[in-house]
């Protein structure tokens, strides 16, 4: 994962807790002392939120340490892609017209979507219960997809986070076909909202689509007591 996407994701995040509270910028502004310019950068991706407003968000629109979890996640992502990158260009991996670390099969004209998916956003679980979860995932670009796997972005099994195998193989795939990606995950033991980001990349970690123009797939719960 790049700054730039952990921005993006970060800030829309914030921005749905924020309009699902019913609270305007102006207002959040006022009451957290931020500049409403700044916090409407930080939601539209522009700029990294800092730890003490992401905490800010959390307490006041009611989502526990689900912001400040995610964040963590995603700078950990961040770094964990930073370090494949510059062990690929150490060992000469990637050619350089490439622009950075992507699969040897990486291609333009390769896409992905989600069509389907179990578990839906804002499930809830019982403390530390485990689930499967299912993404369908249509390969909608012209190129065929062989030894994929759907990769966790961040640490998957930190205390306190939604934990999740680091990966599992997406199905080989035909330009135009759909596959049934199937995951275990483990809610966390404490209660509140947690997601987990993931992206498909090859077998080393390298992502098939690092542009904004694609947010990772993800799963997100909320974790009670008891059902």
């Amino acid at each position: 994962m790049r700054p730039a996407q952990l921005r993006v994701v970060i800030g829309s995040r914030m921005r749905e807790l924020r309009e699902a509270a019913g609270v305007p910028l102006s207002r959040a502004a006022a009451e957290s002392g931020w500049d409403k310019g700044h916090l409407s950068r930080v939601e539209r991706g522009h700029t990294k939120p800092s730890r003490e407003l992401t905490e800010w968000y959390d307490v006041s629109f009611g989502a526990g340490q689900s912001l400040v979890n995610q964040l963590m996640e995603l700078d950990a992502a961040v770094r964990a892609g930073r370090d494949i990158s510059q062990r690929d260009l150490r060992r000469h991996i990637q050619p350089v017209l490439l622009g950075g670390s992507v699969p040897i099969d990486h291609h333009p004209e390769d896409r992905a979507e989600l069509v389907g998916e179990t578990v839906p956003d804002g499930t809830r679980v019982c403390r530390d219960e485990a689930f499967e979860k299912t993404w369908e995932i249509r390969n909608s670009g012209e190129r065929p997809w062989r030894d994929r796997w759907l990769t966790r972005q961040g640490a998957a099994g930190a205390p306190g986070w939604l934990r999740s195998p680091i990966r599992s193989r997406v199905p080989d795939a035909d330009a135009g076909e759909t596959v049934t990606v199937a995951m275990r995950l483990q809610a966390p033991a404490q209660v509140g909202a947690s997601t987990a980001y993931f992206k498909i990349t090859d077998e080393a970690g390298r992502l098939y689509y690092p542009g904004l123009e694609s947010p990772p797939i993800y799963c997100t719960i909320f974790t009670v007591y008891e059902l």
